[in-house]
């Protein structure tokens, strides 16, 4: 339920963790999300020889998605606090032939580019709901697209997760993810709030926005839904939420005793972007 990166921005906390098993379980759900990014960099007007920021960049998956669109004579920067995971992304990116990639440890609320650098092109990918003022977050994204740029943010929405039939695993599973989201005081409903966001922020209402989401089999979906909960685990224990005992039943009902027929219903990825006043 998070995007291929690890986004934290000064004083935010990322409710997943940073654990080799949360980083293999972004890689597999960025592959989930391509299309509909694909889909949005497109409509959001990327193209050739434009500039990129990447915030929040993570493994790199969508650097590579706006490098095949910016080509060559374009240029993809990450940004990432997560220094290591990003030199790894774009030393992995150039030995595939992406060269116009490369990355930046730091955060919007701290980094200072070199020259007040701008960009054409300024996107963010589950980043805002881990940000403790994401408008701030927004305004300083914002600051760094050039005039006649355009601003591109892509957030969920989980309160419209649903599934059928009945599975009481899942539920438990939603139950200490939503209670966990809760206690450490991060919204469940960033991606309908970004055009509000947007005019708060003073970008002005978003010139376009999409909903896309996934309706997977529950027994592809047990697998997600458990590394999902391995990954809040931690802090639900912290606090009280769940107990190891319990955990562990769950864990293995989830790898065992899924239904098998009917969905899931994942979260909605809700996108927003703008274009800046030349």
């Amino acid at each position: 339920m998070s995007a291929e990166a690890v986004p934290q921005a000064e004083g935010s906390v990322y409710v997943m963790g940073r654990t080799t098993e949360e980083y293999d379980r972004l890689r597999g759900q960025a592959k989930i999300l391509e299309p509909i990014t694909a889909s949005v960099l497109e409509r959001a007007g990327l193209s050739v020889g434009m500039s990129c920021l990447d915030v929040g960049s993570g493994r790199g998956e969508v650097m590579r998605l706006m490098a095949d669109r910016v080509g060559p004579s374009g240029r993809v920067v990450g940004l990432d606090v997560d220094g290591r995971l990003g030199r790894e992304a774009a030393d992995i990116l150039a030995s595939r032939g992406y060269t116009q990639c490369t990355f930046i440890e730091g955060d919007l609320q701290s980094l200072e580019f070199a020259n007040n650098e701008l960009f054409d092109f300024v996107f963010a990918r589950i980043v805002l709901q881990h940000l403790d003022d994401p408008i701030l977050g927004l305004r300083n994204m914002y600051r760094r697209v050039k005039p006649g740029g355009r601003i591109v943010i892509q957030d969920y929405t989980f309160r419209t997760i649903d599934h059928y039939p009945s599975f009481e695993a899942a539920d438990e599973c939603l139950r200490v993810f939503f209670a966990v989201y809760e206690k450490v005081g991060r919204v469940t409903r960033m991606g309908v709030q970004l055009p509000s966001h947007f005019i708060e922020a003073g970008i002005g209402p978003p010139d376009g926005a999409d909903v896309g989401g996934g309706l997977l089999p529950i027994a592809k979906s047990a697998q997600m839904l458990a590394a999902v909960y391995r990954s809040v685990l931690p802090l639900a224990l912290k606090f009280g939420i769940t107990t190891e005992e319990r955990s562990t039943a769950l864990l293995s009902e989830l790898g065992s005793n899924q239904p098998q027929s009917g969905y899931f219903l994942w979260p909605l990825l809700l996108s927003a972007w703008k274009t800046k006043p030349a």
